[in-house]
């Protein structure tokens, strides 16, 4: 049985990700695809524009077998720590082959050697960084400046080594700094430094990205096409997750035209995609702003000393976040209020929504004390995985959680508090969409049911 694990968001579910799956399952046979995936709070710092529960429906109706929750202390982390979280993870499920992963570039072994540099954090690397960083860059934008010093200054390594990477050697710095520069090429090389810190025996498997751009904001129809087969749909990616956000947000902001809809239709699966427009339809979507009541009571509410507790807050952002407290409109308004030529608006987004969410860095230490996995949380499975299941249950390494109210009662220490603070999540944004729709919270997170498909 060959298992392969995806780390995802779904924000929402695409023809990009049914693409990566049908090839996934090309390139490797695999039997089963199971995906870690973020709950209600994503990556960019802000909530996920539909539920959990709906985006894993769209998952398991799409080509995934397992979809397990990533813990939202994780889910809402840096590139680093959400790619090491979703890496363990998958050591602590202990059967999975693989792991899949979405890049801009097709070269794995460049993306290898940049990891292992990264992972290993050579002196003269560390320094340049530090320089860089002194001189006032953002850290991703320094992170870029010290590896290009590292590898014009230590090019020659690369004369011996294997002929699959010797190639490197005519690498140019301007590719270089390309690849270092998009979205999903981080996201991989963190996923790869994941690997080898733990030494994992999970093997690779890169799916370079096709069709739009991460960033991209535009929904694009091949030929014209509205509509296509479900072959055509993994073979055409058509939007990013982002362009099929923006259309929504256009969709409500033109009295809410049809013609939009058949426009987010082409990027999306059909089954995906029946299920993301009954959400949207009963307005069942959120996006951060609709969180703007409680970060502008949670400001107030600080002083400086609170600030200081949340997660990657630094003295200079707390002294912005206080200058700028009576000039709060809302949370979008504010991460850009507080943004900087060193602290980019997505870092910002994410301090903020660790604010919202009470997510100290006492937490984090605790988490990574406790090997970031304590317990692994199904969401939901198709029913013709039982195999899958029946090897998940034998191999795991840590408390599998079928019934929540259950695993609240034996569970203690860390494993406990963790899933306190994904309940807590979950049930603030149940409570967000509730109010925008104007219904009754519809249940408890204790009495959420596993999706079964």
């Amino acid at each position: 049985m060959k298992v392969i694990g995806i780390i995802a968001e779904y924000n929402p579910f695409h023809n990009g990700h049914a693409y990566q799956i049908a090839r996934l399952k090309q390139k490797t046979n695999a039997d089963f695809v199971i995906v870690a995936m973020s709950g209600d709070f994503v990556q960019r710092g802000a909530p996920a524009i539909v539920d959990k529960y709906c985006r894993a429906k769209m998952a398991l109706s799409c080509g995934v077998d397992l979809v397990i929750e990533l813990p939202t202390v994780w889910s809402v982390s840096s590139a680093e720590d959400f790619a090491m979280a979703g890496v363990t993870l998958f050591d602590k499920i202990n059967c999975i082959d693989g792991i899949c992963f979405g890049a801009e570039s097709d070269n794995l072994p460049l993306l290898k050697i940049i990891a292992d540099i990264l992972a290993e954090e050579p002196d003269t690397y560390k320094s340049a960084l530090a320089y860089y960083l002194k001189k006032g860059m953002t850290f991703p934008s320094a992170r870029v400046a010290a590896l290009t010093d590292y590898f014009k200054n230590n090019l020659q390594i690369f004369y011996s080594c294997t002929e699959e990477i010797s190639s490197i050697v005519n690498y140019s710095i301007e590719s270089l700094i390309s690849t270092l520069s998009t979205p999903n090429n981080i996201l991989a090389i963190e996923y790869l430094k994941a690997l080898k810190r733990r030494n994992s025996v999970m093997t690779p498997i890169l799916i370079p990205r096709a069709g739009s751009g991460y960033h991209d904001t535009a929904i694009h129809a091949p030929s014209g096409k509205l509509y296509f087969s479900e072959d055509e749909q993994h073979s055409q990616p058509t939007a990013s997750a982002s362009a099929i956000r923006t259309a929504i947000s256009d969709f409500m902001t033109a009295d809410k035209s049809p013609v939009s809809l058949c426009e987010i239709a082409i990027s999306m699966p059909e089954p995906a995609f029946t299920l993301f427009q009954n959400e949207i339809l009963s307005g069942s979507f959120l996006n951060a702003d609709d969180f703007s009541s409680i970060l502008g009571y949670r400001i107030l509410s600080c002083n400086k000393e609170d600030l200081l507790d949340i997660s990657d807050m630094t003295p200079e952002i707390a002294n912005r976040i206080l200058k700028n407290k009576y000039q709060f409109s809302y949370f979008t308004q504010f991460s850009e209020k507080n943004k900087s030529r060193d602290i980019t608006y997505t870092r910002m987004s994410r301090i903020l929504m660790h604010l919202l969410l009470r997510i100290t860095d006492a937490d984090v230490k605790r988490y990574k004390e406790a090997d970031y996995i304590p317990y692994l949380r199904i969401l939901g499975f198709r029913k013709d995985s039982a195999d899958l299941l029946s090897v998940l249950k034998k191999n795991v390494t840590v408390p599998v959680i079928s019934k929540l109210s259950k695993s609240l009662h034996t569970f203690d220490g860390t494993a406990k508090y963790m899933l306190e603070e994904d309940i807590f999540a979950a049930e603030l944004y149940e409570q967000q969409k509730a109010g925008k729709t104007k219904d009754c919270f519809s249940c408890p997170e204790c009495s959420k049911q596993i999706i079964r498909i």
